[in-house]
């Protein structure tokens, strides 16, 4: 917490210290009002001095005026526009302390989040699971060159999340500018990396193409729905059909978990695909394209029938009620469908999913979930579907069908010359 703290004659913010560093603390109006949330607090990213606490008294005069006048109206919540206050600052040799990466990325993901660049989901699943879990080591160091070359040294070295690694020194070279921009850091020690960086060597395309199985056949399709409904496992019957439903339309899973009634028209034979549910922040949010799409059913389809099947089981729904439920009736998450998809962790003991046991009878290979969407689109793409009526109906591209989806012929051959 602060090591020392005075409060400036306003009441709407506060200039404090944390670690020796300067920072503001705004009141819990303006933190509510401009970041939604209960108290927010900014490292100025300058240590605590004479010098510096005259520079930071006038910022803080600037942005109580700024909240004063009409309400907030001319409050800039990044700060940019008080910061710019800094080049009035002579610098000492030496005066500078660095702020640890744990300031500087904080401060960015903050940034990031009040600029509504990244969602909330983005934020909880990529910048704090996965980024964080990357950085966790190095958070409490001041970033110095020595610590950006051992992060680089480090990420480099590992052979897996090689996508993420690239993204994150992206992130790193922004934070850094961000760092730069207000005097807190001098240099940008990712600029190169995030241009430079390429992934540990891989495997050739062709044998990538043979180990990759990321599609089920529709031997296999079936099977593994078949074993969901006659399962001796009612928590694996009531997943039977949303496995079905995620098979034969291609959607993502978090747009069947969202799917309500209101979004099935059968007597107009379509299903209208409009938002999604983040089983990581737990909130609805628009489509991953934010489009909403319509998907067509024909008469007597295997889809229309299931459908069907579904309604007749539920007369008294309405309009709002949820189309997939778990046996309790909630909603359910990415968590329900790995527990009965893959395997589930209960009182120590390991209980396996449908597609995992298969999968160790050898009657298939195991495939992750997300796999159904990918099983759609292959089979409609290698029966001669036109790949812009697939993509349009799956909220993707040509492109990525053809680069992602189109499951290869693995019986093709180079010709004898």
């Amino acid at each position: 917490m602060y090591s020392k703290q005075e409060s400036s004659k306003q009441a709407d913010i506060r200039l404090g210290t944390d670690k020796g560093s300067l920072r503001l603390q705004f009141s819990s109006r303006v933190s509510q009002q401009f970041y939604g949330k209960k108290q927010k607090y900014i490292g100025l990213g300058r240590h605590d001095s004479d010098e510096n606490r005259k520079w930071a008294n006038r910022i803080v005069r600037r942005i109580q005026e700024d909240i004063d006048y009409q309400n907030g109206t001319n409050f800039d919540p990044s700060l940019n526009k008080y910061l710019e206050l800094k080049s009035n600052i002579i610098e000492l040799p030496g005066s500078l302390i660095l702020p640890t990466l744990r300031e500087l990325w904080e401060e960015y993901v903050d940034w990031k989040v009040n600029t509504k660049q990244i969602s909330t989901a983005t934020l909880l699943g990529r910048y704090k699971q996965n980024f964080g879990y990357l950085l966790a080591s190095y958070f409490d160091k001041p970033l110095t060159a020595e610590l950006a070359q051992t992060i680089i040294d480090d990420l480099c070295a590992r052979r897996t999340n090689s996508d993420s690694i690239g993204k994150l020194f992206s992130a790193l070279s922004s934070m850094s500018q961000r760092g730069i921009n207000d005097g807190s850091i001098k240099k940008d020690y990712f600029s190169e990396i995030k241009k430079f960086y390429k992934p540990p060597t891989t495997k050739s395309k062709q044998l990538q193409e043979e180990e990759d199985n990321r599609a089920y056949t529709i031997e296999e399709r079936d099977l593994i729905i078949n074993s969901f409904y006659s399962s001796k496992k009612k928590s694996f019957r009531q997943m039977a059909e949303l496995i079905e439903f995620l098979f034969i339309t291609g959607c993502r899973p978090g747009e069947a978990f969202a799917l309500k009634w209101k979004h099935i028209e059968l007597d107009k034979g379509w299903i209208r695909f409009e938002d999604a549910y983040s089983s990581v922040s737990k909130e609805i949010k628009n489509t991953k394209t934010n489009i909403v799409r319509i998907f067509k059913l024909k008469k007597m389809s295997r889809l229309a029938l299931l459908l069907e099947r579904i309604k007749a089981k539920n007369e008294e729904f309405i309009s709002e009620d949820l189309v997939f439920t778990k046996m309790n009736g909630k909603r359910i998450s990415l968590d329900t469908l790995a527990g009965v998809w893959d395997k589930k962790y209960s009182e120590g003991k390991i209980y396996n999913g449908i597609v995992t046991a298969l999968a160790e009878e050898g009657k298939i290979s195991y495939l992750k979930p997300y796999s159904t969407r990918h099983t759609f689109i292959s089979i409609q793409a290698n029966n001669g579907t036109d790949l812009a009526l697939i993509a349009d109906v799956c909220g993707t591209s040509v492109d990525k069908i053809m680069k992602h989806y189109l499951q290869p012929d693995k019986q093709r051959e180079l010709t004898d010359i």
